[in-house]
């Protein structure tokens, strides 16, 4: 289990950036090498990174592969950051795990995302209806928290990957204050972190300052991440100035 101290400073989340991906995800740039992102988060003052890449239900056994290399790769940097070696894994319908327990055990943090709808073997609803989504999302990210294999969520409730009820903020809007505190307080309770995903932020403004508002009102953890593809994307502070505009 991974937790920090509890803060809702933005000033104090953005000393880490928790989701990093390098070139074992595909989506990633090519210049996404774990020696240049530790010398990039260096330069911008990290104090915590964790790298995140992607696991697919294809590439079994591939999470445990790439963690061994990772950990090699980071024993030559010398960085005095702390580095998480972890994983953006995958509940892709209730109760379904794209990975083993022993590979998500091994790993130094463990988030997983809930809503890649875009991914083509992730199950979608049968009722397609704004309401349906919300309903499949929060059934996903229940059990994720009763298993005990988590310790964040990625992007919890963001719906850009939704494309069946047209604009996706639709699905968003139809999420309950109290099913989004109901499930916040749950995870907490249950050692599950909240992620301020900085680009899910930025797409959807309006809810993201309801889940912000919601979370620090039930106490819960979050942890901060800029799902980084490119270097550029590491640094954490240079989105502080709009963030801040959006959550408080």
């Amino acid at each position: 289990m991974f937790f920090h101290e509890k803060t809702y400073d933005l000033n104090e989340l953005a000393k880490m950036n928790l989701h990093m991906h390098s070139t074992f995800s595909t989506c990633a740039a090519r210049e996404m090498i774990l020696k240049d992102m530790v010398r990039t988060a260096e330069q911008a003052g990290l104090e915590m990174i964790a790298i995140t890449d992607h696991n697919y239900v294809y590439k079994k056994n591939a999470t445990a592969a790439q963690r061994l290399e990772l950990l090699e790769q980071l024993a030559e940097t010398g960085t005095k950051i702390k580095v998480l070696i972890g994983a953006e894994l995958s509940s892709y319908d209730i109760g379904k795990f794209a990975d083993d327990i022993e590979t998500d055990n091994a790993l130094d943090y463990r988030l997983y995302a809930t809503n890649h709808y875009h991914q083509d073997y992730w199950v979608h609803p049968e009722d397609k209806s704004p309401r349906g989504y919300c309903k499949h999302m929060l059934a996903i990210m229940d059990k994720v928290i009763e298993s005990g294999r988590a310790d964040c969520l990625a992007h919890p409730f963001m719906a850009k990957y939704i494309t069946e009820c047209g604009d996706f903020h639709n699905v968003t809007a139809a999420f309950t204050d109290n099913e989004i505190g109901d499930i916040m307080i749950r995870g907490y309770e249950r050692g599950v972190a909240w992620e301020l995903n900085v680009p899910a932020i930025l797409g959807d403004p309006v809810f993201f300052r309801r889940y912000f508002n919601i979370g620090r009102e039930a106490g819960v953890i979050f942890n901060f991440g800029t799902d980084a593809h490119k270097l550029i994307n590491i640094d954490t502070y240079q989105f502080l100035p709009e963030l801040k505009k959006i959550l408080y």
